[in-house]
């Protein structure tokens, strides 16, 4: 499990955008595409299906998994996330 970094706000109704943590850099941004999140629980939240931004402060768009609902989604924001 690695740290994919911190929730930084929802975007629509079923996906919301990650601010990379560059503690872990050595990980290669490519092979993060469809990646699994999880949340600090292991409870799994979504995807990853978008990588934007610059190569040295990347950002990801996560689609949540449909199982979570909106309070859920909001209870995200500024907590950690990791990816399998």
């Amino acid at each position: 499990m690695k740290r994919l970094g911190t929730v930084t706000h929802l975007h629509g109704q079923s996906c919301f955008v990650v601010k990379y943590d560059s503690a872990d850099s050595k990980t290669p941004l490519d092979g993060m595409m469809n990646a699994p999140v999880i949340d600090k629980s292991v409870r799994p939240v979504g995807k990853v299906v978008t990588i934007f931004g610059s190569e040295k402060h990347p950002y990801f768009l996560i689609r949540a998994y449909r199982e979570l609902n909106a309070s859920q989604l909001k209870g995200l924001v500024k907590e950690k996330v990791y990816i399998k």
